[in-house]
């Protein structure tokens, strides 16, 4: 985790600002754009100033010769260990997810493929789940379709899916028993290549079977939005439903 004294409250709220932008729109970000749309309480060529300090710190970069900003691999985590506000699911998300989830009372073999294609509606993103010799993947059209990705990270992202038969026993050992969890770019071990952002999760279903639920996406991301969606359907999933999900897998 990064050391919070290394940036000051003010620049702080700027590369929220700038991930946030980044996240909405997949565009490097400008100061002018940053004064322009929030109250910082201080011009934009102060911004500017700030947002070189951030650069020195290596917590944004300057793509190619465009005049933005976008948040590096430092940043980003960053912002998901610090500055990320969890956002609440509204209530009509909240009652979607508990009538899709209901749904799953169906037999073994289908679970898997019905979660991913949940995860993958809500997120916009590629999903997978890994159960004991099931392995399902969905919404890999959402990554091509993406305009914050690279064409080779878009292949990595494939890459990672047609293979994943070979990462599962280890991504069961190492995330089965734990909550949701951001990996950024070189953080995901299991692809030295990886230049994209992946969030994984355990599941315990009430019957006791484990598995896991992952998304993969962008390093632009939502990770607020994702999060949430991952932790809540883990909750559901693991009990907080009540008896409709007991006859789930047995």
């Amino acid at each position: 985790m990064e050391n919070k004294s290394e940036i000051t409250p003010r620049q702080a709220k700027i590369l929220a600002a700038i991930v946030k932008e980044n996240c909405d729109n997949c565009q490097p970000v400008a100061s002018g754009d940053l004064a322009e749309k929030y109250n910082f309480g201080v011009s934009a060529p102060t911004i500017r100033n700030e947002m070189q300090e951030l650069e020195k710190q290596g917590f944004i970069k300057q793509p190619h010769t465009s005049a933005g900003r976008v948040p590096t691999d430092k940043g980003f985590r960053y912002f998901v260990n610090e500055l990320m506000d969890r956002v609440k699911l509204t209530l009509k998300e909240q009652d979607t997810l508990k009538r899709e989830l209901m749904k799953l009372q169906m037999a073994h073999m289908e679970m898997g493929r019905r979660l991913t294609k949940l995860l993958s509606e809500h997120s916009q993103s590629a999903s997978f789940a890994l159960f004991d010799n099931e392995v399902s993947t969905m919404g890999l059209s959402n990554i091509l379709s993406n305009p914050g990705l690279q064409a080779e990270d878009a292949r990595e992202i494939a890459k990672f899916f047609d293979d994943i038969d070979q990462h599962a026993e280890k991504m069961m050992q190492d995330y089965s028993g734990m909550g949701p969890k951001a990996m950024i770019g070189k953080e995901i071990e299991l692809s030295k290549t990886s230049d994209y952002s992946m969030i994984v999760s355990g599941l315990q279903l009430p019957s006791g079977k484990k598995g896991i639920i992952g998304l993969v996406g962008p390093k632009s991301m939502k990770y607020e939005k994702n999060m949430s969606l991952m932790e809540y359907i883990a909750k559901l999933l693991g009990g907080g439903a009540g008896v409709i999900l007991l006859t789930i897998i047995k």
